[in-house]
């Protein structure tokens, strides 16, 4: 009953994050593989970042069409919703190409990135981190639990974000980075200090992702 009770948790809170459309847009692997220094921690040849720059470039090109679209959508949760789901398809054909291009070692470390900018609360839900930390049921049902109120209140907050001025907007990303942390604390509580351990071999080396304005 319980494992029941724990997949479903997790089913809704999935769902609940694809309907909200919250998706860390710095955790995309097309835009991971764009940054420099990125580039530089993965080790990429000469080769290597050349083939990358087209690998990207072209996906943009080929979304390019459908991420327009999303201008025509009116409603915010329907549009975010589709802005989601745009994103893990954009991932999963940039997961496939980058088979042919970067080696096993370099895709490891690109995931162990990718896996500090969502954070534990994303990460912790997903079904391999679930597996290899051996997370018990309970766990796995609260966990799911702290992502979905975690949605919830995202995607409340980004309702009410068009007719803000450009400071509001600020504080009001300001307020929702806070509810991640907290979430995210929330989560790390959970597991016991073996599996912490375990979570943070995962996630590899730390890495400081540094974000610059454009021309800066």
């Amino acid at each position: 009953m319980l494992a029941a009770a724990a997949q479903a948790a997790e089913g809704r809170a999935a769902g609940a994050r694809r309907r909200s459309g919250i998706m860390d847009w710095r955790a995309s692997i097309s835009f991971l593989l764009s940054q420099e220094q990125v580039q530089k921690e993965l080790k990429l040849n000469e080769e290597q970042t050349g083939k990358v720059k087209q690998m990207v470039q072209k996906l943009r090109e080929e979304m390019r069409e459908q991420w327009t679209s999303l201008r025509e959508i009116t409603d915010q949760e329907k549009r975010s919703a589709k802005m989601a789901e745009l994103g893990d398809q954009m991932n999963r054909k940039a997961r496939t190409q980058l088979q042919d291009v970067i080696s096993r070692e370099q895709m490891r470390r690109l995931y162990q990135i990718r896996m500090q900018i969502r954070g534990p609360v994303y990460t912790l839900n997903g079904k391999r981190s679930a597996t290899r930390l051996k997370l018990t049921d309970e766990q796995r049902k609260k966990l799911a639990e702290i992502d979905k109120g975690l949605q919830q209140k995202v995607s409340e907050a980004i309702k009410g974000l068009r007719g803000l001025s450009q400071e509001e907007r600020g504080k009001r990303f300001a307020e929702l980075g806070k509810l991640r942390q907290k979430a995210d604390q929330d989560a790390l509580k959970l597991l016991t200090a073996e599996q912490k351990e375990a979570f943070e071999k995962m996630q590899g080396k730390k890495f400081e992702l540094q974000m610059r304005r454009p021309g800066a």
